[in-house]
């Protein structure tokens, strides 16, 4: 649990470091941890014989630096903070800045994109060198040499809310980034939602392609109630309420991929932070109700421990559901290459562990479940959202019902037909004139 106020951890005599609310120091206290949090320094005050605060924002040694200069001068000084310049001194302090308020997976997202992407081309400049022509000619070329249109999206997007944030603290006046024209995207390949299982190709993977009882209840957790990775792993046994066949979706479980955290778990709230209650089918939930006995009862784990622990009896690794889909496909054959491959090949699967849920989506939908009931079990914000993520559901014979509604002939038919007739009628009477005209003006 977080402290309601931040930490003051004493560095050396007259130089503290003020750790903010969402800072881990200021939670446990811990000293030593390396933080973007800023240092304060004792200097003389205003009048002889006080003393005041000065803020520093940077390293210690810059601390000392600036308290040395002005326990020399003796005399009252503006607040000093440190400003970064280069834009990867600036991304580093934004990143550590919006920690608090966005999420672990999208402070990821955006790290990622930015160290592999970003920084090689712009980190060494500083903010106000970056210009729009230089913008575009690297998204040429990152067009040029990437493996997906998503990654360009998603460099640009980094990028662009890093700049933004300098904006809004007043680094650059405007943002180069803004409204850069992305490609197009390629409607002939073949987009990650399209690839989906059907519902005999899912019920073949939980049966023939999952080991046990614990395998097969995961996979069709994903593929029938559509959770994401991170609620897959953080769903306990309180979370479900058999009688009333719901999954109540509470929480995400997201593991720190770098850093010097890498490898610790933390729950989160989920996306959107919205929780949300998801139907199961009533064989999903006996499979459940005979995992619960197999676990809590037989093994005496925690009724109100995880669904799937990991080895520590805490939540599994975040690798884990993706390597259990993996291999449980291979095993059942929907893999592109199956048995017998080359030695050293690895199996292709038809689907990620995401395509699962978007397996459960695209199942549902065509099989004529309302939008609207698709997007609140999936948990999309807005039913928008799952209307342009599955538009491609629309099949070329449901476009026909849009043209049967303008085949249907009888009444509409014959009110046109005298229609047509009396116009024939009115016409003949018309002088010839009249007619050249009415000729004219078509």
């Amino acid at each position: 649990m977080k402290a309601r106020r931040g930490w003051r951890e004493t560095v050396e005599p007259g130089i503290y470091r003020t750790h903010r609310v969402a800072c881990d120091s200021s939670a446990d206290q811990k000293p030593g941890r390396r933080c973007g949090c800023p240092f304060q320094v004792k200097v003389p005050g205003l009048t002889p014989g006080s003393t005041r605060m000065v803020t520093v924002a940077g390293s210690i040694t810059q601390a000392r630096t600036e308290r040395r200069r002005l326990m020399a001068d003796g005399r009252p000084e503006p607040v000093v903070v440190v400003e970064p310049t280069s834009l990867n001194e600036f991304a580093a302090h934004y990143l550590r800045a919006r920690s608090a308020v966005l999420s672990s997976a999208a402070i990821y997202s955006t790290e990622e994109s930015y160290r592999l992407r970003v920084a090689p081309a712009f980190g060494h400049l500083e903010i106000s060198e970056i210009t729009r022509e230089r913008l575009e000619s690297w998204m040429a070329d990152l067009v040029a040499t990437a493996s997906s249109r998503r990654m360009v999206t998603k460099s640009v997007e980094a990028i662009r809310v890093i700049l933004a944030a300098a904006v809004e603290w007043g680094r650059i006046p405007a943002n180069p980034a803004a409204r850069l024209r992305l490609p197009p995207s390629d409607s002939h390949t073949e987009q990650a939602v399209e690839r989906v299982l059907t519902l005999e190709q899912l019920r073949l993977l939980a049966s023939a392609g999952a080991t046990d009882r614990r395998q097969e209840a995961l996979i069709r957790v994903a593929g029938e109630a559509g959770l994401r990775r991170g609620e897959l792993i953080g769903l306990r046994w309180s979370d479900i309420d058999f009688p009333a066949r719901r999954i109540n979706v509470r929480r995400s479980v997201w593991q720190e991929r770098t850093g010097p955290r890498k490898g610790e778990k933390s729950e989160k709230s989920t996306k959107g932070r919205r929780r949300r209650a998801v139907a199961i089918s009533g064989d999903l939930a006996r499979l459940l109700a005979d995992l619960y006995a197999e676990s809590v009862v037989e093994r005496g784990r925690p009724a109100e421990g995880p669904v799937w622990p990991g080895r520590d009896g805490e939540h599994m690794a975040a690798d884990t559901p993706t390597q259990i889909v993996e291999r449980a496909q291979d095993r059942c054959g929907l893999v592109e290459n199956p048995r017998p491959r080359p030695k050293g090949e690895r199996p292709r699967p038809l689907v990620t562990l995401h395509g699962l849920r978007h397996t459960a989506g695209s199942i549902a939908l065509a099989a004529g479940v309302p939008l609207i009931v698709v997007s609140r079990q999936l948990g999309h914000s807005n039913p928008q959202i799952t209307a342009t993520v599955y538009a491609h559901l629309l099949s070329d014979s449901q476009l026909d019902d849009v043209a049967a509604v303008f085949e249907a002939r009888t009444s509409v038919d014959a009110v046109g037909g005298l229609a047509a007739t009396s116009a024939v009628e009115a016409a003949a009477s018309l002088p010839e004139a009249t007619l050249d005209r009415g000729a004219d003006r078509e």
